[in-house]
């Protein structure tokens, strides 16, 4: 890929590494407590202008400038404005201490309770703590209390609890990305379920209170989004240089909210020298899309040859086809079972369609090879394997024509199949498909692995070691799709929800990646750029038909929608 350095793909590391990373920045004569007022100042700032720019109208929620939803907020008075802000020992909460600062100073009324003793504190967060108390003794600030809760503080966990019933808005300052492995016990866990609680009480009343995780929502671990027993369920998570891995990767992210990715001054070099994850935007899946200028023709813009269906199973086919014209497609021709062409002469207008030799179960037949062979060089790439059914004459199929045809080539659903239980001597060439995407769900990526399940915090390891296995680009659908090639470069996808969790969705990414690589995309871009392509559509879609009244072929139309926004980027 040569579109990784572009400042429209965001970057993601494990947040394991970011200790290291403030170890070598202290190291080079960066100032640790310049960078936690950064830190705090950076959330306090956000907070302001949230409630700076609130009005009584409804305000549009956007994503990548497509208005999505509206939500009420309320006007706000900020010398009116009552915050609880909790803190723990670490860092994390030292940035709580600034930001509980800032925001005194500008008039807010704040009640801050410490989880943990002072000599517990971390020395940059014991000097911003003992200013807060300086700040207090002075007398001029009025709007601060200041309390300490450990298990046996009844009085202080009452008054906690008050607090959060009169609050607007709650910081979280306990965790930050430290946290790995061992489960959330104790007052720290007692105080986040209070959290989560006033939230969904304050929900039910039709009150607007808002949480702010600070770098993290505190309980999930920052490598992988696992849920450490408990964790703060955000509305917004200001988060420091980089996003953090456990942010985007479920389920994780269903915590964080509306994630914001702030500057403080350490410089992206440290970064760069872990992880090569990321997430792309739609100005970034607009750049990658293949340019059109007034000499393009239907020849030169792309011609997919789609080898797909059985019978049962036209509609996999149908919604392949259609995708691939919709993503932009020149010439799109359907391999089809003889007995099949008919059906989808009727389904396709758009699409041409190659009737070929057929199993007594009415899928393509082994005997089939030569014909497709011999039309497949009028091809700039292959899309493969939806509704092709598991009868062994069809695999065996699929498995030659990965062999035998070099061209670009998305891999999905049934096709899958060809390579599962293969014999190395037989099937060694099917362990160099450089020219193939594959687009598995979790259970058939286990399959073809012979594991028994894939979890959402080991999805990258296997994830990269199938692509290494197959020597492809691997596509690992499902919440926070990512796309992994040889290299260990992932992407994880930002856009889509359970809106897609109904029959065909697959069907449709398939034909969107496959008209992308015949239109000349390198096979990771096509399968970033498809992802996106095919979340966001669902994204816009389901605005008109819900998400759970959504069903695959909805996806069509949304398609439609976001080549407009891309071309309005574009051109």
């Amino acid at each position: 890929m040569n579109s990784l350095n572009s400042q429209n793909l965001i970057s993601i590391i494990k947040g394991s590494h970011i200790s290291e990373i403030d170890r070598k920045c202290i190291n080079n004569g960066i100032d640790s407590k310049w960078l936690m007022n950064n830190a705090g100042t950076k959330v306090s700032d956000f907070i302001i202008s949230y409630f700076e720019n609130t009005s009584e109208s409804e305000g549009p929620f956007v994503i990548d400038d497509i208005e999505m939803k509206k939500y009420p907020i309320k006007e706000f008075s900020l010398n009116k404005i009552r915050g609880v802000i909790v803190c723990g020992g670490g860092n994390n909460g030292g940035d709580g201490f600034v930001c509980a600062l800032n925001l005194v100073k500008q008039n807010f009324i704040i009640n801050l309770f410490c989880l943990a003793p002072l000599q517990k504190f971390s020395s940059d967060s014991a000097y911003y703590f003992n200013e807060l108390v300086k700040l207090k003794d002075e007398g001029n600030f009025n709007n601060l209390n200041i309390n300490f809760i450990n298990e046996n503080s009844e009085k202080e966990i009452k008054i906690f609890k008050e607090s959060l019933k009169s609050a607007n808005f709650i910081v979280d300052a306990i965790f930050g990305t430290g946290l790995h492995d061992s489960e959330v016990h104790g007052i720290a866990r007692e105080i986040i379920e209070f959290i989560n609680e006033a939230k969904n009480e304050a929900k039910g009343l039709n009150n607007d209170l808002k949480i702010f995780a600070i770098d993290i929502p505190s309980g999930i671990d920052s490598d992988n989004g696992k849920i450490l027993g408990v964790a703060v369920k955000a509305d917004f998570t200001i988060t420091f240089g980089v996003k953090k891995l456990g942010l985007a990767n479920y389920p994780g992210a269903n915590y964080a909210g509306k994630i914001e990715v702030t500057d403080i001054g350490i410089p992206k070099k440290y970064y760069d020298e872990h992880e090569k994850v990321y997430e792309a935007n739609l100005q970034w899946v607009a750049q990658q899309i293949p340019e059109r200028t007034f000499k393009s023709y239907k020849h030169s813009v792309g011609k997919l040859l789609v080898i797909a269906g059985s019978l049962g199973f036209t509609g996999a086919a149908t919604m392949v086809c259609e995708a691939a014209m919709r993503a932009g497609a020149g010439i799109v021709t359907l391999v089809c079972p003889w007995d099949l062409n008919s059906i989808f002469e009727v389904k396709l207008t758009e699409v041409m369609t190659l009737p070929v030799a057929q199993t007594e179960e009415g899928s393509l037949h082994l005997n089939a090879l030569s014909e497709i062979l011999a039309v497949s060089d009028k091809y700039d790439a292959l899309a493969i394997g939806p509704g092709v059914s598991r009868n062994p004459s069809t695999i065996k199929l699929i498995k030659e024509i990965l062999k035998k045809i070099k061209k670009p080539t998305v891999l999905d659903a049934d096709g899958l199949k060809a390579l599962t239980n293969l014999i190395d001597n037989e099937d060694d060439e099917l362990y160099n498909l450089k020219h193939v995407l594959i687009t598995p769900h979790p259970g058939e990526l286990a399959s073809i692995l012979s594991r028994v399940n894939i979890g959402f915090e080991n999805r990258f390891e296997v994830n990269l070691e199938v692509s290494k296995k197959f020597n492809v680009v691997s596509l690992l659908k499902g919440s926070g799709t990512i796309i992994t090639n040889t290299d260990g470069v992932s992407f994880i996808n930002p856009t889509g929800d359970f809106a897609l969790a109904t029959a065909g969705t697959g069907d449709i990414l398939t034909g969107i990646i496959g008209s992308l690589l015949c239109q000349g995309m390198d096979i990771m871009d096509a399968a970033v750029c498809g992802a996106y392509i095919h979340g966001l559509s669902s994204d816009i879609i389901s605005k008109k038909t819900s998400k759970t009244s959504l069903i695959a072929t909805d996806l069509l139309e949304g398609i439609k929608r976001v080549f407009l926004e891309i071309e309005k980027l574009k051109y």
